[in-house]
This record gives structure tokens, sequence and C-alpha cells, in this order.
């Protein structure tokens, strides 16, 4: 990705100029993150306000056989993306796929949520960094497609060759990571393939072009189990 002249039109598409749009967006990252992760926390109230009973099956479900292990942030988050962007509620559609319909948002807001809900776990390679800034990503359930990200996060602990699992969101002002991510390590690398070669199988998507990503978004639970310390033996060994 190339740097935009400030003067130039807005790659997001808006018809303005850059420094007039998208260019402090993606000088200062977090402050992008801050605006989706509040209204990522307002996804989660209303569901919780709505589809009470359903969250409660949802976290029910996904700690099953884990009733002595407390739950730490990290596992939370995990928990709460698949929650809301992979569960379908009762009559179709997730929770975020829902309040994003909401016809009394604002169009600012309706367009993130949107976005939210439409992030799919993918398997990323890190290929370059920018600390604080980007990260180039190899979307491997996506042929040779290469993402550059904004991340003020992610990007200080990723490190090129590095696998990871995590939610890739469009922009604008660019695509972005949503959510916890978990870097996958050989033993997992292994489990992870094992998984998705089950669900590919069973469902007929191996011979599939999208075949990985829908495999994928098919065992969203199962990864969430695999990369929640708390809910994996392995993992909560690694955090001790």
């Amino acid at each position: 990705m190339s740097e935009t002249p400030r003067n130039a039109p807005c790659p997001c598409g808006s018809s303005r100029k850059f420094k007039r749009c998208c260019a402090d967006a993606l000088g200062n990252p977090a402050v992008t993150a801050r605006k989706h992760d509040s209204v990522g926390a307002r996804i989660q109230a209303w569901a919780f306000e709505h589809h009470r009973a359903e969250m409660q099956a949802a976290l029910e479900e996904i700690t099953a056989g884990h009733d002595d292990v407390v739950l730490g942030d990290l596992d939370l988050q995990l928990i709460a993306s698949w929650m809301h962007i992979d569960r379908q509620l009762p009559g179709g559609g997730t929770a975020a796929q829902r309040y994003a319909a909401r016809w009394d948002l604002h169009p600012d807001e309706g367009d993130i949520a949107a976005r939210i809900a439409a992030a799919r776990l993918g398997l990323l390679r890190v290929l370059r960094v920018m600390p604080g800034r980007w990260i180039d990503l190899h979307d491997l359930a996506g042929g040779d497609d290469v993402v550059r990200v904004i991340s003020h996060d992610v990007s200080r602990s990723a490190r090129p060759d590095a696998v990871l699992i995590g939610r890739l969101m469009d922009g604008p002002p660019a695509p972005s990571l949503w959510g916890p991510v978990g870097f996958l390590d050989r033993d997992d690398g292994r489990e992870l393939a094992g998984l998705l070669k089950s669900y590919g199988d069973s469902l007929g998507l191996r011979e599939q072009p999208a075949g990985l990503a829908a495999a994928m978004h098919a065992a969203s639970r199962e990864i969430t189990l695999m990369l929640a310390p708390a809910l994996h033996p392995s993992r909560r060994r690694q955090a001790a």
C-alpha cells in the first residue's frame, strides 16, 4: 500500500481530500480502534438487553465442562466475538447483524456495526510490520491476497512469518483487525489443521475456492475454545 498524498482524493471513496477525510485516522490507528470498540460495546449491551436468554445460552454452551475455571479478559473478549458475530439467533441473523440493521442508528454507527458483523475469522501470516501503525498480512484463506491493516496494538507484538487467527474488518479508513487475535505455535497449527480438515470433509468444502474460509467460519466455536487460555489446557499452561 503506497502512501496517499494529503491533497489526493481519499482512498475510502468519499470524494473528499485525503487530508480532510481519513488521514488523521490512518496516522493514529488508536483513535479508530477506540471508535470501533465503543460500537462493539454497544452491540454487546444491546444483545444482552434484547436477547439475554440466547446470550446466556451461548455462554453456557461454550463454557460447558469448564465450571472450575476463571475466565480472564482475553477469554471474555474471544467468547464475546463468537457470541455476537458467529452464533446465529433463533429466526436467523447474529446479534451484530441485527444491531446493524436497526433503523434508529446514526449512519456512521450502522456502517461500523455492519463491518463488525462481517468480520470473519481468518488465518493470517505476518509479512511486514510497522510497530504501532500497521501490519501487512497474507490471508491464507484468500489465495494470494495481501492486506495492510492499521493496528496500534497487535502490530507491537507481531513478527514477520508469525501466523495468527484474527478477524479482518473492512475500512474506512482502512482494513483493521477486529477483536482479539491468537498467535499460533506448532501444536496449535497441527490442532487447527486437523479441525479444518474435519470440517472441510464433512461439509464438502475442500475442493471449493473459498473452502478454507468457509471451514474457519463453520468451526468458529471450536477455534474460540482453542484460543481461549482458560478453556484450552495447553494455553492455560502457557499463561501460568
